[in-house]
């Protein structure tokens, strides 16, 4: 008898400490960048693929902030398991967590195109910008379209010339950005965004395409990633294999069908867009929606060289765990 306790002592010992968290923490932030996380949320993804593990319990709570500060310091203070952002906050938390919380990525959830937009009939290159001219962007000097401008300046103008653009960007949200461009009343003319918020600023009178994301950066680039700390990811594997296939799930939605996936975005998103034209847009851009990681290693290779982080991978491999692992990553 005493030996029965003893194992059954050992093995409520064992499960304790191996028990997963009873409630997961989402932070991400708006737009359609974040189409596939809309739908997890919509439709119980994460809880369904957590059941199927043996989870029944799981509770997913999602914090959508536009201020991407409140994700990196969310994770970094427990206050959140996981965070959604693009690739420079990752990389920052990656390269100053690298030994303390280990930041790593998950998967990637996509690499949509990224338009600079502008209202002022004297910008047709980035080149053309003055002082009278305000570049939004969603975080000045640490945003994927601020690292895209700091790229396309060192192009245009030269070595070390990589922060000539950098008095003229102001940070503002999307949906504020997008706000302040419609309005044309706004010190704002100019914005580097991506769907939906472009296609509805190019219906404004006089605004044109300055640049596209591609024309800085050939090829693919994701535009966001799921990550988290190296401690949630040792102690949670069973919830983390549920949000990879939720997050597969998603993906699949959106590429076989963008009228469920549009619905799924415009209940949680309550943006001004017609439906159809969600669904268009979805229809345009599908494929791009992958959880496959694209130009991960040079954008953190340019921010090392230009002294925003100290540490340069030596592969985006470095910055992902293992399961995350893709052939065809970069």
């Amino acid at each position: 008898m005493m030996r029965a306790l003893i194992v059954g002592v050992l093995w409520l010992v064992s499960t304790l400490a191996h028990a997963e968290a009873p409630v997961l923490r989402i932070g991400m932030q708006p737009g359609m960048s974040y189409l596939a996380l809309f739908i997890m949320q919509k439709e119980g993804m994460i809880e369904r693929q957590a059941k199927a593990s043996g989870l029944a319990a799981l509770k997913v709570e999602w914090t959508v902030s536009a201020n991407g500060s409140v994700i990196t310091d969310g994770v970094l203070s427990g206050n959140l398991d996981l965070g959604a952002t693009g690739i420079p906050a990752f990389v920052t938390l990656w390269a100053k967590g690298r030994g303390l919380v280990d930041i790593k990525g998950i998967a990637s959830y996509g690499s949509l195109p990224g338009v600079l937009v502008s209202r002022n009939p004297d910008v047709h290159s980035i080149a053309d910008f003055t002082a009278r001219d305000r570049i939004a962007v969603p975080a000045a000097k640490a945003s994927i379209q601020a690292i895209l401008l700091a790229m396309a300046a060192e192009k245009t103008f030269g070595p070390g010339q990589h922060d000539r653009l950098d008095p003229f960007e102001i940070s503002l949200s999307h949906p504020d950005a997008m706000t302040a461009m419609l309005s044309g009343h706004s010190e704002v003319n100019a914005h580097f965004s991506s769907a939906p918020y472009y296609q509805a600023e190019l219906k404004v009178p006089g605004a044109h395409v300055v640049l596209t994301k591609e024309d800085i950066f050939p090829g693919p680039l994701t535009h966001g990633m799921m990550w988290t700390s190296g401690k949630f990811h040792d102690s949670n594997p069973v919830i983390l294999k549920a949000v990879r296939a939720a997050l597969a799930e998603a993906i699949e939605v959106i590429h076989a069908d963008p009228p469920r996936a549009a619905q799924d975005y415009l209940a949680l998103a309550r943006e001004k867009v017609d439906e159809r034209e969600v669904q268009a847009m979805i229809r345009e851009l599908g494929p791009r929606w992958e959880t496959t990681p694209r130009g991960l290693f040079p954008v953190a290779s340019f921010m090392h060289r230009i002294g925003m982080v100290k540490v340069a991978p030596q592969s985006w491999r470095d910055m992902f765990f293992e399961e995350g692992w893709d052939a065809d990553g970069s």
